[in-house]
């Protein structure tokens, strides 16, 4: 059986379902076909945290919006949790129990009582992620997982649905950019943002801005390598947010890089 008929003939047996939505390419294609499936019992619920890009925040809205799709927008506040703030290896699963958290007891305030996940077969097969381990012990099921759905199969079955996500990069939440051990702040997660959107603005999609104090470490395709070493007002507006220096990573964007 295709695997898109697989997963239409799997989500089918839910009845209802809330859907763990980031905006990505991988929630947005699992609550696109889900949304098909099921209709108005698709509930997607977004997480808006100052760990969520502004620009992504919009984005992910625009989706549903367009689509028609009934969500809700959850407000988290990262910042009260000290295992968060303290930036740990784990720092990943406490945030994502709490959003799970959160996303659950949204969905049980609409009669939902599951919530799925995007992830993905290649995820399943990371050796960190400590997300995925919040999600088994909070009983999110992953349809993407179980149906076998890699990257690239995500991808291909995206553009064949016409979903705007089909190409957009790959994009972790802005607490990804710091070093295990140094405290996140609101303060550093928006400096981090503000020193992105100077590359995203001229189109340099897919690129990361990496905290080290005084330093910030450009990760980015090599294809805008000669437009970012050839751009003055990049490294003058990053240094504005208060760094030192400003440094363009010689081996490129690699997702995870900070693990």
């Amino acid at each position: 059986m295709d695997k898109l008929e697989l997963l239409k003939n799997n989500l089918k047996a839910y009845e209802k379902l809330c859907i763990a939505y980031s905006g990505g390419v991988d929630s947005a294609f699992l609550l696109s076909v889900a949304s098909d499936v099921l209709g108005e019992n698709v509930l997607a619920v977004l997480i808006d945290s100052p760990v969520l890009t502004r620009r992504d925040r919009k984005d992910a809205v625009d989706f549903l919006e367009k689509a028609g799709i009934r969500y809700e927008i959850v407000k988290e506040n990262p910042f009260v949790s000290p295992e968060f703030c303290e930036n740990s290896r784990l720092r990943c699963y406490y945030c994502k129990n709490n959003n799970y958290k959160l996303i659950q007891e949204a969905a049980k305030q609409n009669g939902i009582g599951t919530v799925a996940d995007g992830q993905n077969a290649d995820d399943a097969q990371s050796e960190h992620r400590p997300g995925s381990k919040a999600a088994k012990e909070l009983g999110v099921v992953s349809p993407l997982i179980d149906c076998g759905f890699t990257k690239e199969d995500i991808r291909f079955y995206s553009k064949q649905l016409n979903l705007v996500t089909w190409d957009k990069p790959s994009n972790a939440c802005l607490a990804s950019r710091f070093p295990y051990g140094f405290e996140i702040t609101k303060e550093r997660l928006a400096v981090v943002e503000a020193a992105e959107e100077t590359l995203r603005k001229r189109g340099m999609e897919g690129c990361r801005v990496r905290w080290h104090d005084t330093i910030a470490r450009i990760e980015a395709p090599h294809r805008f390598f000669d437009a970012i070493l050839n751009t003055q007002a990049i490294v003058e507006e990053i240094k504005a947010l208060g760094f030192k220096y400003v440094t363009l990573d010689l081996e490129g964007f690699r997702s995870g890089s900070m693990n």
